[in-house]
């Protein structure tokens, strides 16, 4: 099976424009986008708990998620290696999950991390295919709807 964790401000926010938090509406392509995925989904921010969920409940979109990797949840910060391995450790442990990792992100560095633990992964850039892009992201597109509809086929 596979499991999907996405990064949250950059990656699923900016997929619907906004000027402000206050601002975060329901996205109603990206759910339709998340819905075709029968499988677990994550988020993995360096946001707090609560912005995530207040994040998510703006945007219709909260009970897409079963869980929620946080700054104030967890001991480390992306993209420190241990951040990733706390977040494996849970995958693993407590949601039983042992399965193919995709993992969807703005930051580079951030799958450069992922990449080390075999996560499968995906960068969500608007200009990405500008770049050379390096050999630790599997896949890079300009944005989560293109992203999600390209790996669904």
């Amino acid at each position: 099976m596979t499991i999907l964790v996405f990064d949250l401000d950059d990656t699923l926010l900016m997929s619907n424009s906004y000027n402000k938090y206050d601002d975060i509406r329901e996205h109603t392509n990206l759910n339709e986008q998340l819905n075709n995925y029968d499988c677990k989904k994550f988020i993995y921010t360096n946001g707090t708990y609560g912005h995530a969920i207040s994040s998510l409940k703006n945007m219709n979109s909260l009970e897409n998620f079963s869980d929620i990797f946080a700054r104030d949840t967890l001991q480390h910060y992306k993209p420190n290696p241990k951040s990733f391995n706390e977040v494996c450790n849970i995958l693993y442990h407590s949601h039983n999950l042992n399965d193919n990792i995709i993992f969807f992100d703005d930051l580079p560095s951030n799958l450069q991390a992922a990449n080390y633990f075999n996560w499968t992964t995906v960068w969500i850039h608007p200009s990405s295919k500008n770049y050379n892009i390096p050999n630790y992201i599997d896949y890079s597109f300009p944005d989560i709807i293109t992203a999600l509809k390209s790996l669904k086929n």
